[in-house]
């Protein structure tokens, strides 16, 4: 049984997996620093996506810097449309997102048809639907303000003269910037992916939900540079037959049925844009499998036409179910030439590139993971309570932050020398383990359950007696003797 989000959080907290950054200076919202654990959990999770989107796909990563002048977002469309709709408080100034005020308003009242039509609504019709429900400040009770455009990048300046810059909003731009140079200098042909891991940043109006809306947070994306032109059967040697038979739970434009189709009927329907795109979906599919989330517990999502980004020529989300309803952990995009055609216009270099002997602006599908969204919803779905008196994280081995945790019963110094030595043969063979001697046996059990260690091993005086130990599994809490030396 998963547990609620009281549940959740109170391991989260209590373990300091991740937790409100510069709190003892009067908290600000959106920021977040991660703990041993849960800094160990993201790294694994970064690692499994780096094994399908990078040495599966055989994508070349890269890290570009996160600060980017002001041409750079002119050219994107990033500094005109990268807006939210923001209304404020006119008695304590706090200040609204006013789409998402709207949809969490329609859906206390269980309407379903209004909660769906908010993305459809102009900067008026959301004003009016403010003053037809008398819908006002949640703090205080004030009105709020007429709604107006918000952007959302943090802006700064750089060096003396102060030329305008902003931390980057996406790290998407720093690939097409380096692209046409990646490819020349590595003799690439188109397809051609490339991977990024990094940080971006987001001037969030109302961040709230934990690490569902950040200001600071970390993507995983996958830009693959394409010939729209040219055969997609094949990529980097995969066949694409067996991707494209792959069955995945989708919900089209505008409907609520989830449906299970394969990928090949959903290109040949036009839900999916390509071949291409569908290898996205396919791969992070597998991406979920490897971190325990169950088939029921996803949806790829076509965006509606008003909700597509202005570079787009159609996206598909991947949803996830927690403890906050179905969010966004993946966004799924088709833009075409857009990107490096509007630097090259802007800049008036050529991003061109010569493939197959023809010149060729390549057309790119992104496939964009938020990290710290994606460690939510696995931990949201990992969490268990089956009655042994405490919940636990379900994990499995390969996103544990542990794959093993060592404890000596007691403080005898024989015990302590072989529970130590233990620990240092198996970190220098590479497994991830913990070590404690503090507390009874029974609460070290219970920490271990919730920092989701996969096994327990403890080391008592039969095991200088005999050289085994006992072996607790996390799942069944059964025990079992074995002799250290076969323990890796």
């Amino acid at each position: 049984m998963v547990v609620n989000e009281t549940g959740i959080n109170e391991i989260v907290d209590r373990r300091l997996f991740y937790y409100p950054g510069f709190s003892i200076y009067n908290e600000l919202g959106g920021f977040y620093d991660y703990g041993p654990i849960g800094l160990r959990i993201k790294r694994n999770i970064e690692s499994a996506w780096r094994r399908l989107f990078v040495e599966r796909l055989g994508s070349l990563e890269i890290e570009s810097t996160t600060i980017l002048p002001e041409a750079v977002l002119k050219a994107s469309g990033h500094v005109a449309t990268f807006t939210d709709p923001i209304a404020s408080c006119v008695k304590c100034g706090t200040a609204y997102r006013i789409d998402k005020l709207l949809e969490e308003f329609y859906e206390k009242m269980k309407d379903t048809a209004s909660l769906n039509a908010v993305k459809k609504l102009s900067i008026e019709e959301m004003e009016d639907r403010i003053d037809e429900n008398e819908i006002a400040c949640e703090k205080c009770g004030g009105r709020l303000t007429k709604v107006e455009r918000f952007n959302l990048m943090f802006r700064t300046n750089i060096g003396q003269k102060g030329e305008t810059a902003y931390l980057r909003p996406e790290t998407a731009q720093g690939v097409f910037l380096d692209f046409k140079d990646i490819f020349r200098s590595y003799g690439l042909k188109l397809p051609s992916p490339i991977c990024q891991v990094g940080k971006a940043y987001r001037n969030e109006i109302s961040p709230r939900q934990r690490l569902v809306r950040m200001r600071e947070f970390t993507q995983m994306e996958t830009e693959l540079f394409f010939d729209p032109e040219k055969d997609q059967s094949e990529l980097n040697r995969t066949r694409m037959d067996d991707i494209l038979d792959t069955t995945v739970r989708f919900v089209e434009a505008g409907q609520e049925i989830v449906l299970e189709q394969s990928l090949r009927d959903l290109v040949r329907s036009g839900l999916v844009p390509n071949n291409y795109f569908a290898m996205m979906l396919h791969l992070e599919k597998r991406l979920l499998a490897h971190l325990g989330i169950s088939d029921e517990k996803y949806r790829f999502r076509q965006l509606e036409k008003e909700e597509l980004p202005h570079y787009s020529k159609g996206n598909v989300d991947l949803e996830i179910s927690t403890e906050y309803g179905y969010i966004e952990v993946a966004g799924n995009a088709y833009r075409g030439d857009y990107d490096l055609s509007a630097h090259a216009k802007l800049s008036g270099s050529d991003m061109s590139v010569v493939n197959d002997g023809k010149k060729v602006v390549p057309h790119v599908i992104e496939a964009s993971i938020g990290l710290d969204r994606m460690l939510l919803a696995m931990l949201s779905n990992a969490i268990t309570d089956d009655q042994r008196g405490w919940p636990w994280l379900n994990l499995p081995r390969q996103v544990a932050p542990y794959a093993y945790a060592i404890f000596p019963l007691q403080k005898d110094t024989k015990i302590l020398e072989t529970a130590f030595s233990l620990y240092q043969r198996m970190v220098d063979s590479g497994v991830q383990c913990y070590y404690s001697e503090s507390g009874s046996i029974g609460k070290r059990y219970a920490k271990a359950d919730e920092m989701g260690v996969m096994h327990c091993v403890t080391i008592d005086f039969q095991s200088i007696e005999d050289g085994t130990a006992t072996i607790r599994d996390r799942n069944t809490t059964k025990q079992e003797r074995k002799p250290i030396g076969e323990i890796k």
